[in-house]
């Protein structure tokens, strides 16, 4: 399994529980955890995520 897979994987079931916010300093947070801007590009080209406002969400046929 490559890292990226991994690392999106984990996004995923993140952003199930809530959405990702814009950090001050670059990326996206979620609590402590952070992400990249790349990882969230990935996400969102792949039709996954999206950007709603400062917040980075599950697409909405995606969500629960």
């Amino acid at each position: 399994m490559s890292a990226a897979f991994w690392s999106e994987y984990h996004v995923l079931r993140l952003l199930k529980l809530s959405p990702f916010e814009r950090a001050p300093r670059g990326g996206w947070r979620f609590g402590t955890r952070r992400i990249s801007d790349c990882v969230a590009d990935r996400l969102i080209a792949s039709g996954r995520a999206e950007i709603v406002r400062d917040r980075l969400l599950l697409k909405r046929e995606d969500r629960p």
